[in-house]
């Protein structure tokens, strides 16, 4: 019986205490000092009539506001990315899926690809039209990185201004 008496008396304790404490960051890990970034390559163009240009946040490098002649909106965005990437199908889909259309086999994007040149090297322009939204999007590879110059808005706001996108992307220098 005594034993129980102190079980019940416990260490004197009267109440128990809950404590939260907050977890140690972690280090985050350095990459190697032989293995830097690769700094960006510096690009020129030149600004087509009517195109204004807006800061570039996030991953683009160069971002554009454009008034179509209805002054219907698009945008144009420059984004480099370190590797393959993806495929151009999947871009493509990707792209078709945002404006409403249906997929489209290798086969095809290989019929609707249009051949167009980035600093004097070949590339591929795609056009993807829906009902409220149209996408110009041409994919380059340079020095192991993707280049996307992507125009996107309404079909009457970027429609007009496809010669314009297109020019803008020859005229691009490294």
């Amino acid at each position: 019986m005594s034993a129980a008496v102190l079980l019940a008396a416990g260490c004197g304790r009267e109440e128990i205490r809950v404590y939260r404490v907050p977890k140690e960051p972690q280090p985050m890990p350095e990459m190697p000092a032989e293995h830097p970034p690769p700094p960006a390559p510096r690009l020129t163009w030149r600004t087509p009539a009517g195109w204004e240009e807006v800061p570039a946040a996030g991953m683009r490098v160069a971002s554009f506001r454009v008034t179509g002649p209805d002054g219907q909106p698009a945008e144009v965005s420059v984004i480099p990315l370190a590797g393959g990437g993806g495929d151009d199908l999947s871009n493509v889909n990707r792209w078709r899926s945002q404006v409403g259309l249906p997929a489209i086999t290798a086969e095809e994007l290989q019929q609707q690809a249009q051949p167009v040149t980035v600093a004097g090297q070949p590339a591929a322009l795609y056009e993807a039209a829906g009902e409220a939204t149209q996408i110009l999007a041409v994919i380059y590879r340079r020095e192991g990185t993707t280049w996307f110059f992507k125009m996107t808005g309404s079909p009457a706001g970027v429609a007009p201004q496809k010669p314009a996108f297109i020019e803008f992307v020859q005229g691009v220098r490294f």
